[in-house]
């Protein structure tokens, strides 16, 4: 399985109020594609309406797929990068 990082922008005109209706299903969903191992860590940083995802795919088209089923997905911009170790590390 491949490691990426996620970067989600919340869509200019997305309001708090829209932001917090879907938080209750997103922390749901969230959960379960951690415990698929589809997840890993999760940071949000709201003065820069951005939120960072660690995801684990196959490929670029299995992590969008993983990302598109998140309910605040519909309320971002997303890119993705797959990511290679640092250098020296084991992994």
């Amino acid at each position: 399985m491949n490691s990426y990082m996620v970067v989600a922008a919340f869509k200019e005109g997305v309001t708090q109020d829209e932001i917090r209706a879907l938080v209750p299903a997103e922390q749901a969903q969230a959960k379960m594609l951690e415990e698929q191992g589809l997840l890993g860590s999760i940071k949000v940083s709201m003065p820069k309406r951005t939120v960072f995802l660690e995801a684990f795919g196959r490929d670029d088209q299995s992590v969008l797929e993983t990302i598109h089923s998140l309910p605040l997905a519909i309320l971002w911009d997303i890119e993705i990068f797959p990511t290679t170790p640092p250098a020296g590390s084991n992994a």
